[in-house]
């Protein structure tokens, strides 16, 4: 692929950070049409010395074209063009309408709990429909959310071993939305946000709309280390952290007390703000503390209830570290205004009577029957189950690629998330997929599944 760019003077360039100019010319050539999937790019020394610039430079520009979900890095071999169709930006590759070449469609691509293990709605809007003032639900409070939405918020953000003041809970939108308030209103443009090297995916196209830079994290069996946060801090100043620990999205890595402990004063030692999603931990069931409990000043908690509840109530809590409220209120209020207060007042009945705590603990039930089917029908395959976790994480064996799997089991059938869904960053030590196991209605489905997945894997 040849590269045209200019780095200086009066073009499109101008002023613009050389790296970011790279990844902008790779971009514009994937998107026209001249740069076509799998079309290896020059290497980092040969473009470098094409443009008179440092190898550096060319790294980083290569890195953030593989944030923008443009290229993929494989060790060894060089970086190339990620195909914008068939496996998609998405992560996902397409079924036909027909579905696989068995005619069947088993999404094991998008992570969410059982419907049918979701609370009564129907009686709770029958309860909420009979209350003799309904004009709270229907008007526009303050843009946090309901003075008692909040305190539902605090109540269900101490199940996750917070215990947060309710005037420093803010009602946002999901967690996808509460992720957008904390990085809008505790970052500015050009902050440096250090993330896992495999992230949920949604942290990459905000911190783009926040011109925010993200800096990818080295990760072991169990998640960021503190070694790699301290690496990332040596050179520029990073100002955020995002992370989540307790059940790691995709590779359900579980940090550990001690590291906890340790990534927490490296936070505060370097006035580090940390984003703290911790969306699966109800499942995780875990007892260790989050990181925003060990340096409250710094921690901004995300205590979401869509992956454990039901997919379609799009409510989150923000827990916002002391005397940070009002900054994140305005950033809630630039972007809806305010959280739907019906939604919230659904979400706080279930919270506040126990119904949410009780679908928690069916979805957890569930979610360890069918990591079972998985470890049994993927037997002898490095797959990594949790019997707390709806999704599991495969490992591929050579030659397959992450993105080559996706595409071959979704020609059968079978949606998976690849690799570069989740990748921050260039190249990644290994390729694997990531499968939802609670995102199909019953066991029989999932394990249909997993076995065209089987099959795949003899291959």
């Amino acid at each position: 692929m040849t590269i045209h760019i200019e780095l200086s003077g009066s073009g499109s360039g101008a002023g613009r950070p050389k790296y970011l100019a790279i990844a902008d010319a790779i971009e514009a050539a994937v998107m026209g049409g001249t740069a076509g999937p799998d079309e290896p790019l020059p290497t980092q020394r040969e473009l470098a010395g094409r443009l008179g610039v440092t190898v550096g430079t060319v790294t980083r520009g290569y890195a953030e074209a593989a944030r923008r979900g443009l290229v993929r890095g494989e060790t060894g071999r060089g970086t190339f063009v990620m195909s914008q169709q068939g496996s998609g930006r998405d992560g996902f590759a397409a079924v036909g309408r027909s579905g696989g070449r068995s005619g069947m469609t088993v999404d094991l691509g998008l992570t969410a709990p059982l419907v049918s293990m979701a609370p009564d709605l129907a009686r709770t809007l029958a309860d909420v429909a009979a209350e003799p003032d309904l004009r709270e639900l229907l008007g526009r409070p303050e843009p946090r959310g309901l003075p008692r939405h909040r305190r539902a918020g605090a109540q269900w953000a101490a199940l996750h071993g917070m215990d947060p003041d309710p005037d420093d809970v803010l009602v946002c939108a999901g967690a996808q939305h509460a992720i957008l308030v904390a990085m809008a209103g505790l970052f500015a443009p050009g902050d440096r946000v250090a993330v896992e090297s495999l992230a949920y995916p949604q942290v990459r196209p905000v911190a783009k709309r926040l011109r925010l830079e993200l800096v990818p994290l080295v990760m072991d069996e169990f998640g960021v280390t503190p070694e790699a946060l301290a690496s990332a801090c040596a050179g520029e100043s990073v100002r955020g952290l995002y992370v989540t620990p307790s059940c790691q999205n995709p590779t359900m890595a579980r940090m550990p007390g001690h590291r906890r402990q340790e990534i927490a004063d490296i936070c505060r030692a370097r006035d580090i703000l940390i984003v703290e999603d911790d969306v699966y931990r109800l499942m995780a069931d875990t007892t260790l503390p989050p990181l925003s409990r060990l340096a409250p000043e710094q921690g901004c908690f995300v205590a979401s209830t869509s992956k454990v509840l039901a997919d379609g109530l799009r409510v989150a809590f923000l827990c916002a570290p002391p005397g940070t409220a009002k900054r994140l209120e305005a950033a809630l209020e630039a972007t809806v205004w305010v959280t739907a207060p019906l939604m919230a007042e659904i979400v706080s009945r279930w919270i506040m009577d126990g119904a949410a705590q009780r679908a928690v603990a069916a979805n957890r039930i569930e979610a360890a029957a069918r990591a079972r089917i998985t470890d049994e029908v993927l037997e002898g395959h490095p797959v990594r189950t949790d019997p707390a976790a709806g999704f599991a994480w495969l490992p591929l064996p050579r030659p397959w690629r992450s993105v080559e799997f996706a595409q071959a089991a979704a020609e059968r059938g079978v949606i998976v998330a690849h690799m570069e869904h989740f990748a921050v960053g260039g190249a990644q030590p290994l390729q694997a997929v990531r499968l939802s196991l609670c995102g199909v209605p019953n066991r029989d489905t999932l394990r249909a599944g997993l076995d065209v997945l089987a099959e795949l894997l003899r291959w």
